[in-house]
């Protein structure tokens, strides 16, 4: 009886002394903070050419949050009017979304892209029906319409038409 009650005694210590040490958060980086990936940033600081944009375009409306990607080399912006953009380190526009339910304005779709491009929506009649526009590592622009499948217009950067995609 009484090997039975030292081996319960053992097996709770144990068992309770596995579970506290679970529980412990890890020490690493000798407790100082891992790499930071993203971080709040001042508007102030973006690229100067990202902040021309968004004062041309959107006027009187505020910017809600800054964000500094590091590792992608990316700014990502919110606006009040629920518009969110993505500019390089260059203050170039990578990508832009309109909020839910939204879409960008024709003169805002015609000032980020090619003539060509632009024209190409105009002539399909969705031109003013642009949920978001993405510039694809420089080399293509995938254009989404608020339209039913497919709603991707896929273009290379100088304009000309590629294909659809869902």
């Amino acid at each position: 009886m009484k090997a039975q009650l030292l081996v319960a005694a053992a097996v709770s210590f144990l068992t309770f002394a596995g579970f506290s040490a679970g529980a412990q958060a890890p020490q690493q980086y000798n407790s100082l903070p891992g790499i930071a990936v993203a971080g709040s940033q001042d508007y102030d600081k973006i690229p100067e050419k990202a902040r021309h944009f968004i004062s041309k375009h959107f006027k009187g409306v505020s910017v809600t949050k800054c964000e500094l990607y590091f590792a992608e080399g990316k700014y990502e912006v919110e606006l009040s009017n629920g518009v969110d953009i993505d500019f390089n380190n260059d203050g170039e526009v990578l990508e832009i979304d309109a909020p839910d339910n939204a879409v960008l304005d024709p003169a805002l779709v015609k000032d980020l892209l090619h003539d060509t491009a632009f024209h190409r929506l105009a002539k399909d009649g969705v031109n003013s029906k642009v949920e978001s526009i993405e510039f694809k590592k420089g080399k293509v622009v995938e254009v989404e319409v608020m339209i039913p499948d497919p709603d991707t217009y896929i273009f290379v950067v100088d304009g000309d038409f590629i294909g659809f995609g869902d």
